[in-house]
């Protein structure tokens, strides 16, 4: 690879200082860089933070440098240009970036030798339609329904290819990828799903019930989440989320369908990284790591 440009969180510390430093590197080593604002901009009720015509023709990756949620942000913006990311983590956990700061110059040498592989991600499409008008958002984590009122539980229906497979009062119900289980899935108490797997994964949101649990399901497959009405008839509303971001409110008897996206995200990994290793290592589990 001899063409990146660079997407990055400028409101992380010393983020600036380290954008000009990767492409000042990769310019001594004949290779283009051009970072792209990083700015906020809406287009048909969905925000976009990476304006895809600053992106140069011919961009064989795209380097983004910040946390998990400019790793999400960046995969929303750019998926329709097929560019592979490769995440160098100036945030938090980083568990979708490759690299941290200290060790970013052996992963950039290794995507100018073209020594790495890229890793296929699945998204959801979700859309809302309701007085004529069809709202649709794209998620690489997940779809999110939740209560607008603290202290009260709303009631969900969840149907399976048409067919209903559960109704429950809850918090809300989270609608995962894979890539998405070993987030707001986890906390949740849903199962964690490998990223090579064509699967999605239904959890409730703290239900009011013994029974309620996690659904897998085929990543075929496609879900409704009904918003039903409440205790004696009572009408609830509730925020729809897309991957952390608001999308719509509805209220009771609106719709939310998902189903797998045409749209995938690549993300660059080097050889000597994978997912379970960066489970022990991000999620601590079975302990600290290497």
């Amino acid at each position: 690879m001899n063409k990146f440009c660079l997407v990055a969180n400028m409101e992380k510390h010393n983020a600036a200082d380290v954008a000009d430093s990767i492409c000042r590197y990769l310019s001594e080593r004949n290779c283009f860089c051009k970072i792209i604002p990083n700015r906020c901009q809406e287009i048909d009720g969905c925000k976009f933070y990476s304006d895809l015509n600053e992106i140069p023709r011919g961009t064989q990756c795209i380097i983004v440098l910040g946390g998990d949620g400019t790793m999400i942000q960046a995969a929303r913006d750019t998926s329709k240009l097929g560019i592979p990311l490769h995440g160098i983590n100036i945030g938090g956990v980083g568990f979708l970036t490759e690299s941290e700061t200290d060790g970013m110059w052996d992963s950039i040498d290794k995507l100018i030798s073209d020594d790495f592989k890229v890793e296929t991600r699945m998204m959801l499409e979700g859309f809302v339609a309701e007085d004529g008008r069809k709202k649709t958002d794209y998620a690489l984590n997940d779809f999110v329904v939740a209560k607008r009122e603290l202290g009260k539980l709303i009631r969900f229906e969840v149907c399976i290819n048409g067919e209903m497979l559960d109704s429950f009062f809850a918090d809300g119900v989270i609608v995962s990828t894979p890539t998405g289980s070993t987030g707001y899935n986890l906390s949740a108490g849903g199962p964690v799903i490998s990223p090579e797997i064509n699967a999605l994964v239904v959890t409730p949101i703290c239900p009011h019930s013994l029974n309620d649990r996690s659904f897998v399901i085929d990543g075929n497959d496609e879900v409704e989440i009904r918003l039903l009405e409440g205790k004696n008839s009572h009408l609830d509303s509730a925020v729809i989320s897309v991957d952390g971001r608001v999308f719509e409110v509805i209220e009771s008897g609106s719709i939310l369908r998902m189903k797998k996206a045409s749209l995938v995200t690549k993300i660059i990994h080097m050889e000597k990284t994978n997912f379970y290793h960066k489970m022990r290592s991000k999620l601590s589990i079975g302990g600290k790591t290497d």
